[in-house]
């Protein structure tokens, strides 16, 4: 009964509500993954074993214990774990969930990280921290998508979500810059603003891409004292 109600219930979405998936454009029939289509959720792909043990890089051997970025990075985070690979539908679900305010995804992206990463994840973890926007960026936007997911994350696993690191910079957004302007761009651009000292701390962010928001992150954390900063992100650029 409670699958024909679903289903039912689905239909009439598709015919009153017609939405567009957001990986290929087809019309949606199941809304079981909001806006996108079955095949689609079902075609994101999995960070795989032959990763970076630190960074979730594709480095395509078994047998490395690290990659040259984050011999170039210079790490502060302990280490980081995806979900997903930053493509396709993937992509497209956090462009809907960062410039859309398609609030309900915060819980499908969760519920990916929830799934897919180990639960070691959160092992020894005292306080969970969103990547925070400045206060003219979450005054224009009015809300901050990856804090979303992590209260869903803070809900699912018992652990405090705080806010103990606020932007106190504005700065340019980090998809237009190279590698280098990119480290540059975040400098000081973090403060602490809570007690960390002592705590393990899980940092959450949608997107890894050169990892120098997260590790900007873990470099404040670790000098007010928190003695880790491990990162998850719902998707890892390959």
């Amino acid at each position: 009964m409670k699958r024909f109600l679903s289903s039912f219930r689905n239909g009439l979405l598709s015919v009153f509500y017609p939405t567009p998936c957001a990986g290929c454009g087809r019309y949606i029939k199941d809304f079981t993954y909001s806006f996108v289509c079955t095949q689609c959720y079902e075609s994101i792909k999995h960070i795989d074993s032959s990763s970076c043990p630190v960074c979730a890089k594709l480095i395509h051997s078994e047998h490395a214990d690290g990659c040259s970025e984050c011999r170039r990075r210079g790490n502060k985070f302990s280490y980081i774990r995806a979900a997903a690979q930053y493509n396709g539908a993937m992509r497209e679900l956090i462009r809907y969930t960062k410039f859309y305010n398609k609030a309900s995804l915060a819980g499908l992206l969760a519920g990916l990280i929830l799934e897919r990463v180990e639960p070691g994840i959160f092992e020894g973890i005292d306080i969970i921290v969103a990547v925070p926007l400045s206060k003219r960026s979450l005054s224009e936007r009015g809300y901050n998508q990856t804090r979303n997911v992590a209260k869903y994350l803070s809900k699912a696993s018992g652990i405090p979500l705080t806010e103990a690191v606020r932007k106190v910079r504005d700065t340019p957004a980090q998809n237009r810059l190279d590698r280098e302007e990119r480290r540059k761009n975040l400098k000081g651009a973090f403060e602490v603003s809570g007690n960390v000292d002592g705590k393990r701390v899980l940092i959450v962010d949608d997107v890894f891409t050169t990892g120098s928001t997260i590790n900007e992150m873990a470099s404040v954390l670790t000098a007010a004292g928190a003695i880790e900063a491990r990162g998850v992100v719902v998707a890892r650029s390959v």
